[in-house]
């Protein structure tokens, strides 16, 4: 039974805001400043600061081997329950060495087939399997079972048609575990394509039926999201005790809060404003984490004391539902709109 708590479990670090790639679905599509890389003062504090984790995520927006010291920070993080999430793109073999060495378990972003990868990201599919597949000989030559390696593709009406054929090569490049989240539409050109519904649909989930014997037969586990949204409110990050750190040091809830931006909520456009709880330079993350303002926050999501926009009778004719800044009840910021927390996006 999960309970509610005040301790920090996991810290999601955004090393880099910038990335070698320029993928149509990604979060910075919509983006009106330039991305940053994390600097030494911030790096500095995080070190003070990590002991308190039982896990690192490396991650965020951005891809984090391309930032210009990412082996040097990898290696003076030196925790021992450390992940990953790339693209796997910008591995040499110092890269791949030292993920190797320090990360327990890497997410790579797979997208569809060879066609639909190259269109969705821009490089070919060999590049990213050959990658992993440099990865995996180096577990090997060092006789270790660590990291472990998950693909993750983001559904869309681009690519639900490649999964039987994708879940086999992804057997044969060697990854441990497939994980299927759906798309959050960024902009006016993709928000048709969701594959999901707010009510239940017969159509996709006999796609989803028919995904399992093959990953089945292929011996690859499998993860899918919901067909349809979930009624429940279930925040993973407030659930596993998890806090995401920007690249400018910034404390902020969860992945959605990170940075301003718009998502299109099965159809509707919606300003995602960035919320804080405070920046690491000014005051330690435990004390960051220990604030009312914060408790309060995590508090009410686990509790899910917040509204459901999403099959609310007033919807189409609310004002609230525009930002995230607030709710009809008072809540600030907002997750009544949040798919996150409706288990139709996975965290990474």
């Amino acid at each position: 039974m999960v309970t509610y708590t005040d301790s920090i479990k996991k810290v999601y670090i955004e090393l880099t805001q910038n990335c070698n790639l320029n993928c149509r679905s990604c979060f910075r599509s919509n983006w009106k400043r330039l991305p940053v890389d994390m600097p030494e003062n911030v790096f500095q504090r995080i070190i003070d600061d990590e002991a308190t984790a039982e896990a690192i995520i490396v991650g965020g927006v951005g891809e984090p081997t391309v930032h210009p010291r990412f082996v040097e920070y990898t290696n003076r993080l030196a925790h021992n329950n450390m992940e990953l999430t790339s693209n796997a793109y910008n591995w040499d073999d110092i890269t791949i060495n030292t993920i190797m060495k320090r990360y327990k378990k890497v997410t790579v972003s797979v997208d569809g087939v060879p066609s639909s990868f190259f269109s969705a990201r821009g490089f070919n599919f060999d590049i990213m399997a050959g990658n992993v597949q440099k990865l995996i000989s180096a577990k090997k030559a060092a006789a270790t079972k660590t990291p472990v390696i998950h693909a993750m593709l983001v559904l869309s009406k681009d690519n639900i048609n490649d999964v039987r054929e994708l879940i086999p090569l992804l057997k044969k490049t060697g990854f441990a575990r497939f994980i299927i989240s759906n798309l959050l539409p960024q902009t006016e050109e993709d928000k048709d394509k969701i594959t999901y519904t707010p009510y239940l649909d017969e159509k996709l989930r006999r796609f989803a039926h028919a995904w399992y014997p093959v990953a089945s037969a292929n011996g690859i586990p499998m993860k899918t999201p919901m067909t349809k949204f979930s009624s429940e409110h279930r925040c993973a990050f407030v659930e596993n005790e998890a806090v995401f750190i920007t690249a400018e040091g910034n404390i902020a809830p969860c992945y959605r809060f990170a940075h301003d931006g718009q998502e299109f909520v099965f159809g509707r456009k919606k300003k995602v404003r960035a919320h804080y709880f405070g920046n690491i330079l000014e005051k330690s993350l435990t004390e960051i984490w220990n604030q009312d303002d914060y408790i309060d926050f995590r508090f009410r999501n686990y509790a899910s004391r917040y509204p459901s926009c999403i099959d609310c009778d007033y919807v189409e004719c609310c004002d609230y539902i525009t930002t995230s800044e607030a709710d009809c009840r008072a809540n600030e910021p907002s997750c009544a709109d949040c798919l996150w927390c409706r288990e139709l996006i996975e965290c990474p």
